[in-house]
């Protein structure tokens, strides 16, 4: 009996004594991480391209410099660099044990805008100031608002609709550089401007899918009768108008 009593402390002490060592290993490490200034971060580089004002956001992210580099607020940090309207993307890198990497892809225009001065404006609508970067010309014109309309929630469902018509043209097989001169925003509805021979294709101020589906079936047809008319007309169900 007495030689199973000390089998059993034995079996205890081999079940027991290995997770409270890990325990105490955990409490170190999560000690040495967490509570110790041995994953401070010393340094936060940001990477992009030379469009992109890199030492004022540079600047601005050295405000987290000192924090652990494992709970330093990425989401934070992303948002932040973000407020700046020509950076679209941010991903990070941890280097430790003290240094993080913010890398910048710029926002990628679709469009021009053409207000008071001309700029930028990507597949989300955000509006990319020029700020004497080069631009890419051979890009679509976006036309029919000025600078007060953009700041309003009106002009912004605009620029949007114009956006959803340049995306759709560009799925049914349409090259907007080659093809497209204008996008014209009259009211709420908006107007193309085919680039050769400057013909008027009115798409109107909603079911854009359905109307372009329409443009591309004729499409064809129509360049193989001499070019496309002065005017082309979607508005209407089941029904193209040309004049």
């Amino acid at each position: 009996m007495a030689r199973r009593r000390r089998e059993k402390r034995q079996v205890s002490r081999r079940v027991w004594l290995p997770p409270a060592g890990a325990a105490v290993a955990l409490a170190g490490i999560v000690c040495a991480v967490f509570l110790t200034g041995f994953f401070e971060v010393h340094e936060i580089r940001v990477y992009g391209s030379r469009n992109l004002p890199l030492e004022s956001l540079q600047e601005k992210a050295g405000v987290w410099v000192g924090a652990n580099v494992f709970t330093v607020p990425l989401s934070e940090i992303r948002e932040m660099l973000k407020s700046d309207p020509s950076v679209g993307t941010v991903t990070f890198r941890r280097r430790l044990p003290h240094k993080l990497d913010c890398y910048l892809r710029e926002r990628e225009p679709v469009a021009l805008l053409n207000l008071d001065k001309i700029a930028e404006v990507d597949a989300d609508g955000v509006v990319i100031p020029a700020d004497g970067r080069s631009m890419d010309i051979d890009l679509p014109v976006i036309t029919g608002l000025d600078e007060k309309d953009v700041e309003k929630d009106s002009g912004r469902e605009r620029i949007g609709k114009a956006l959803e018509v340049l995306g759709l043209l560009k799925e049914f097989g349409f090259s907007p550089a080659k093809q497209l001169s204008e996008i014209h925003i009259d009211g709420d509805e908006i107007v193309l401007v085919w680039m050769d021979p400057g013909t008027l294709i009115r798409v109107g101020r909603d079911g854009f899918e359905e109307r372009i589906r329409k443009f591309r079936a004729v499409y064809p047809s129509l360049r193989e009768q001499g070019g496309l008319p002065h005017q082309i007309d979607l508005r209407f169900d089941r029904q193209i108008v040309v004049r």
